[in-house]
């Protein structure tokens, strides 16, 4: 009910009142003993016994009695009842309590708390009963005046002030520090106030909604708004692969996630103060009102003393998901081990419950993104995207960490773009799906575990340069809608001892945070054959092998080594690669369909442009004809003509000179004057 009994007040208005009158007795009972005239000042701001009665008996309303002050009995019968109502009026400060679990002795706590922020004149008064009309609020002194009659004397309030208290833990009322305890401000927390005024706090942090996993058996799921787990604080290692955000996801139920991180407190947490666990506190009592789960993340960094802090404000349900479980240890955070996690496909089904962007096809391809946190997937998912919008926004996050660490591949070609032989295009389709299907095999269906094999996939490309290698990475990445990183390994070795190792492992910590695709070119340069030990330089050059061979089979991702010499590779390495794709170079056939790409630009070709001529004279890789292509396009344009035959020549003998090759009469003919000047004939 909105009103109460008999009124067509709020349980708030009423209480107001009922708070009016015992404000009433307590003026009354101060002006006998202050004596009449005395006047509370404060930079001209004054007010009189006989102005504190008045406007109290104008907020009293129709519950005014005669005379100056009721007695102490009937206001006592007169809270009795509201204390009576609490538990039915449907009013957000009895919903709050409710919500809360405060006792009575908590209620009216509260209430004598709030009621200057919601009517300045209870602020006068208060300022008038302090004796202080600097101080229009609150204190353990005045609040022991008012609700002594009650049994609340200094002791009972310490009990209901403590840290340990449900007020406290709720950071909904806490002395202000700086002034004697008896003297300290007791003032609600803004959020509070708004919940009391019926209005919905602006939650901070990332709000991530829930929905039950369809898979999920009947008795697993909890009921809206609650807890899968009895409630606790619980604890998990934040690791790449997701595990401790899904257990997040296993602890939260269907209730769903406020997910805080340091930027979303208004205090710095890398700096000890009041503030931040006041902040930090209303967060969590917010997202328990809405019953969502509070997990912290990323406060690993922060002093110790603030993560002392940071424990002691932390109320059950929460979760920690960290890097450094110690540093809480040492912060005497009592968490519990967190629940078992969720699969991935139980936190997809979940997280996209009724969401626009959810297919079968779109959720097998978020199933292979092994490392796409679910948390942040859900923090994408908070303005319903489509999926073009949500595949968009998450490949723009995976390739992110890697931007400054390696070069990105455009990933425009498809596979039917690629010219290759029919044996080495089935290839790359084959590894497109064993890679597509890594989570069912060694995840669903344990084969990870059973063979000892990560959740990766390496791949070794050998073949000349120029063969399509490159295209075909990123055609990969294209296929398996992934971004695709080019390394350069000479520039990741160092002579120094120790670089090399800290440089893969900066570029490793990154891919391990994305799922990318790492293609490593020419990487016969380091992945040689391990060279005999003569000297200490050979001896750290082997170790450098090895650990980067480590690392590579740590990578959750798809890794391509690229190799123009694969006679190099050292052997046993060549054991542990998941597919070997020969690239040979372009046959006849191959190269005839390569030229005729030069049809489908807008460049007018001449009519003695013989493009299956090239094909059958030169033997060229897919990279030198594609050079060859667009030197006779420049070439052209410089002179002002379409491509001509001639044009072509010129362009194919400055290929061969590049590579050392020779030029000879009998490839050229007719125009092989113009290829030996590099003129037109």
């Amino acid at each position: 009910m909105n009103t109460l009994p008999g009124t067509d007040l709020s349980w708030l208005q009423r209480a107001l009142q009922v708070l009016a009158l015992r404000l009433r007795h307590e003026v009354a009972l101060t002006r006998t003993l202050r004596g009449d005239g005395r006047q509370e000042g404060f930079l001209g701001l004054l007010l009189g016994a006989d102005e504190a009665e008045a406007m109290l008996a104008e907020a009293s309303g129709r519950l005014r009695a005669s005379g100056t002050a009721v007695s102490a009995a009937a206001l006592n019968e007169l809270e009795e009842q509201l204390e009576a109502w609490v538990e039915q009026a449907d009013d957000p400060f009895c919903r709050l309590v409710r919500a809360l679990q405060l006792d009575h002795a908590e209620t009216r706590l509260l209430l004598v708390a709030c009621a200057p922020s919601l009517d300045s004149r209870y602020g006068a008064v208060y300022g008038y009963l302090n004796d202080d009309m600097t101080r229009r609020h609150l204190t353990p002194e005045l609040a022991q005046r008012l609700l002594g009659d009650h049994g609340t004397g200094l002791a009972q309030l310490r009990v209901l002030l403590a840290e340990t208290g449900r007020l406290a833990g709720h950071r909904a009322l806490l002395p202000v520090e700086g002034t004697p305890w008896i003297q300290a401000a007791l003032r609600p927390d803004p959020l509070l106030l708004d919940r009391v005024l019926g209005l919905e706090p602006a939650l901070p942090g990332l709000r991530i909604g829930w929905g039950p996993p369809s898979d999920t058996a009947p008795g697993e799921a909890a009921e809206p708004g609650k807890a899968a787990v009895p409630a606790q604080i619980w604890q998990a290692v934040d690791q790449p692969d997701g595990r401790g955000a899904r257990s997040a996801l296993a602890a939260a139920g269907t209730g769903g996630i406020l997910l805080l991180t340091p930027g979303d407190l208004p205090a710095d947490p890398h700096q000890l103060s009041a503030a931040l666990g006041s902040a930090l506190g209303s967060a969590l009592r917010e997202a328990r009102l809405r019953g969502l789960l509070p997990v912290l993340r990323g406060f690993d960094q922060a002093p110790p003393g603030t993560l002392q802090q940071l424990a002691a404000a932390l109320r059950p349900p929460a979760m920690v998901l960290c890097d450094n479980p110690v540093a809480w240890q040492d912060a005497r955070l009592a968490a519990a081990p967190a629940p078992a996690p969720l699969t991935r496909g139980q936190a997809l089904a979940g997280l996209l419950a009724g969401r626009r962007a959810d297919s079968p096809e779109y959720r097998g391809w978020l199933a292979r993104l092994l490392r796409l946190d679910p948390l942040v997937l859900g923090g994408l998912l908070a303005a319903d995207p489509d999926e073009a919008q949500l595949r968009q926004a998450i490949r723009d996050r995976l390739g992110r960490p890697l931007e400054h660490l390696a070069d990105r591949l455009a990933s425009d070609y498809t596979l039917d773009d690629l010219v290759l032989p029919a044996r080495t295009a089935a290839a790359l389709r084959e590894l497109v799906h064993w890679h597509a299907t890594v989570p069912t095999v060694r995840d669903d269906w344990g084969f990870g575990t059973v063979f000892g094999r990560g959740s990766g996939t390496t791949a070794l490309f050998k073949g000349p340069s120029g063969t399509g290698k490159t295209m075909a990475a990123a055609a990969l990445g294209h296929a398996l809608q992934l971004p695709v990183f080019r390394v350069n390994l000479a520039g990741l070795v160092s002579k120094y001892i120790g670089e090399t190792e800290k440089n893969l492992d900066r570029l490793f910590d990154a891919a391990d945070g994305s799922d990318v695709v790492l293609f490593f070119d020419e990487a016969d340069a380091i992945f040689g054959k391990r060279s005999e030990v003569h000297d200490a330089h050979d001896r750290y050059a082997n170790l450098e092998t090895a650990y980067l061979l480590q690392r590579i089979e740590r990578h959750a991702g798809l890794s391509i080594l690229a190799s123009n010499l694969h006679q190099n590779i050292d052997d046993a390495f060549i054991r542990r690669l998941d597919a070997v794709i020969e690239f040979p170079a372009p046959s006849p056939a191959a190269r005839r369909d390569i030229w005729q790409r030069l049809r489908r630009g807008r460049a007018p070709l001449a009519d003695d442009v013989d493009l299956g001529q090239l094909a059958e004279r030169f033997e060229l890789t897919g990279g030198e004809i594609r050079n060859c292509a667009l030197a006779a396009a420049h070439l052209a344009a410089a002179e002002g003509t379409g491509i001509t035959m001639d044009t072509l020549m010129r362009a194919i003998a400055r290929e061969l000179a590049k590579a050392g090759k020779p030029i000879r009469r009998d490839d050229f003919g007719e125009h092989y004057a113009a290829a030996r000047t590099g003129r037109e004939g």
